[in-house]
């Protein structure tokens, strides 16, 4: 019986994300999975860069495990992201949501790993790559 409930639990829930994720706009996408996630790499980044010096404390497993998530997620919208209907432009959209992809990858390979060093390059890629989106696709008005 419990089993039962378990197996209609999960359904649930991966029923229900699957009905939440096309849903999504991209800036619901963004406000709601992609700056928190990306919020949480270049934290966990930072904290294990070993660029910060040997004597800053040693990231709590949960730390780890929570940018291994925030990673995942990021795979996630990156992939929605290349979507040819959600593409701005022939190339550029496209472009930057590989990007976002790879550095996620990368992130989460090295948070998964631990390797602090790895983790910091790929949060400091993926910073690069919103940044450069963002130039493009949301450019901000004066005033």
């Amino acid at each position: 019986m419990i089993r039962a409930i378990l197996v209609a639990a999960g359904l649930s829930l991966a029923t229900a994300a699957l009905a939440v994720s096309p849903a999504l706009s991209v800036k619901d996408e963004m406000k709601q999975i992609v700056e928190p996630a990306s919020n949480t790499l270049f934290a966990v980044g930072g904290e294990v860069d070993p660029a910060n010096g040997p004597g800053q404390p040693k990231a709590a497993a949960a730390r780890w495990t929570a940018a291994v998530e925030a990673a995942a997620a990021l795979k996630g919208v990156a992939s929605d992201l290349q979507t040819p209907t959600l593409a701005r432009d022939a190339a550029g959209w496209q472009d930057f949501a590989r990007q976002m992809a790879a550095a996620s990858a990368a992130a989460e390979q090295a948070a998964r790993t631990r390797d602090g060093a790895g983790l910091a390059a790929a949060a400091n890629a993926l910073s690069d790559t919103c940044s450069g989106c963002h130039a493009r696709y949301m450019p901000r008005t004066a005033g």
